[in-house]
């Protein structure tokens, strides 16, 4: 499984002054390369010393100046300290234009899932306005154990921004597109948890942000999907078969009763969708028991963490939910 950790991310157009990132034209005039340096933010935006995105990770970005297509779905990776233009195998530099030529729209998203993007309309003869909006296909990556399938569960980050400078650092702040949810379990009685599901929910869809208006609208379409059950799974690393989570609380070591212990280690992301039911399948001893948990009134909303907290005793099984922000001391992951 990937450690990629991190909760919200902050990438800045730069400048780099020197022959490697500008150019002379005819007239003698200096071009600057875009290129971009991610760090990290905590959701205090509060000074952190160190970078924390993952080198390995893609950035996909558009640009409009004054409504009108600066370029287009463009890739950056990594090249050295920053992230640049990016094609086929090799770094090649792209330079912002000369002259004042207004405002620039910015529009990107990152993961490392195979998606697809639509920028604009998607029709370059009646809009190029392509940092206006983007409608992103979420693949459908969270799947049942099987033979051969090995543990993978990837985040979608989106970040908008205007600016008019383009010899300063630009901020762009990138958000988490999906919801974190999981759970902790809880016994003082033996209890084996032998599976927890989630009933009907959406695990892939179209994500469209939308900032042709003052502020940024983001929304979720699952026309093209079907829901299903998913049961929480267990990761290992990217070399190991998935495998239904299950938990034995029988009071040896890491296993004790009357503490809480996470179930399925990093439990799922999801769209924004309703919140579903659940189903938890234990054993006192006795064979399998069935508990469905209502749903509870409310929706999975994009960038929070959802844990739910569940307690076993002789008499009941209790369920509280509780609902934060990412937050760094979460240690939640951008790649599952």
């Amino acid at each position: 499984m990937k450690k990629n950790f991190l909760l919200l991310l902050v990438a800045a157009c730069a400048v780099v002054a020197c022959d490697k990132s500008e150019t002379i034209d005819e007239k003698g005039q200096t071009q600057g390369e875009v290129a971009f340096s991610p760090i990290s933010m905590p959701a205090t935006k509060a000074p952190i010393s160190t970078s924390a995105f993952p080198d390995d990770n893609t950035i996909f970005v558009s640009a409009s100046n004054n409504k009108s297509k600066f370029f287009e779905a463009k890739t950056f990776k990594k090249d050295g300290l920053v992230w640049k233009n990016y094609v086929v195998a090799a770094q090649t530099p792209l330079y912002w234009p000369l002259g004042g030529v207004g405002s620039f729209d910015f529009l990107a998203y990152s993961t490392t899932l195979n998606a697809t993007a639509v920028w604009g309309d998607g029709d370059p003869v009646t809009d190029d306005d392509v940092a206006g909006i983007v409608t992103i296909t979420y693949p459908a990556n969270y799947t049942a154990p099987a033979a051969d399938v090995k543990a993978t569960q990837d985040d979608l980050l989106y970040a908008t921004t205007s600016s008019a400078s383009r010899t300063t650092a630009l901020p762009i702040e990138f958000k988490h597109a999906l919801a974190w949810v999981n759970f902790m379990v809880k016994s003082n009685i033996n209890v084996n948890i032998k599976k927890i599901e989630l009933v009907n929910v959406y695990t892939e869809g179209k994500f469209t942000v939308d900032q042709t208006q003052n502020t940024p609208v983001t929304s979720w379409d699952f026309s093209a999907a079907t829901p299903s059950d998913k049961g929480i799974l267990t990761y290992v690393d990217e070399l190991t078969d998935n495998v239904y989570a299950s938990f034995n609380i029988d009071g040896s070591a890491g296993h004790e009763t009357g503490s809480d212990h996470a179930f399925g280690d990093k439990g799922i992301l999801l769209p924004a969708q309703p919140i579903s039911n659940f189903k938890i399948t234990y054993n006192l001893g006795g064979g399998d028991l069935v508990y469905t948990v209502n749903s509870i009134r409310g929706t999975w909303e994009n960038g929070k963490k959802y844990t739910y907290n569940i307690s076993f005793t002789f008499n009941e099984i209790t369920l509280d939910p509780t609902v934060v922000v990412y937050d760094p001391d979460t240690n939640q992951p951008i790649n599952l």
